[in-house]
């Protein structure tokens, strides 16, 4: 019994042995089959790759001239909007002054009219149209309701809103 297990024995190490020389060869010959085997390209499908890689290196620069494009445009309009913004500070910084001027010189003009006899008269007749302005009526309301023309009317609500 022992000879026979060391036979069987003997004879399972040569199966393994034998197995793993044929599974060498195996692998050896599809190693070589692949290397034989491997995809070679036509010449129309060389050509194909080699102006895909062209078009995708032209792609790349117009990109990149692209985005320095777009750079440049953004640097462009910030500087135009701090211009812009600059401008308008000056103009409002302008219409202040104008308004000071315009209030200095109402007051000039009303400091050298000598007062005539019926200034009072006038006076009041502008605190009816001011009293009625506040009451929100228009200026063609308030002319006809006091029988004064226009014109008149707008004088005082404008003088009001120049001297506020």
């Amino acid at each position: 019994m022992e000879s026979l297990l060391k036979f069987l024995e003997a004879r399972a190490s040569f199966n393994a042995i034998w197995q793993v020389a044929i599974d060498l060869i195996i692998l050896g010959l599809l190693a070589a089959i692949m290397l034989v085997k491997r995809p070679r390209m036509s010449k129309k499908d060389e050509a194909v790759v080699a102006s895909l890689e062209q078009i995708m290196g032209e792609t790349a620069q117009i990109s990149k001239k692209f985005e320095g494009n777009l750079e440049r445009r953004q640097d462009l309009l910030k500087q135009i909007t701090a211009q812009l913004d600059e401008r308008i500070r000056e103009g409002q910084k302008l219409c202040a002054r104008l308004e000071q001027l315009a209030t200095i010189e109402t007051e000039r003009v009303v400091l050298r009219q000598p007062p005539s006899p019926d200034s009072n008269v006038h006076h009041s007749g502008q605190q009816k149209v001011l009293a009625l302005a506040a009451k929100g009526l228009q200026a063609a309301d308030i002319a006809r309701r006091l029988k004064r023309p226009v014109g008149e009317v707008e004088l005082i609500l404008n003088l009001r809103k120049i001297a506020s």
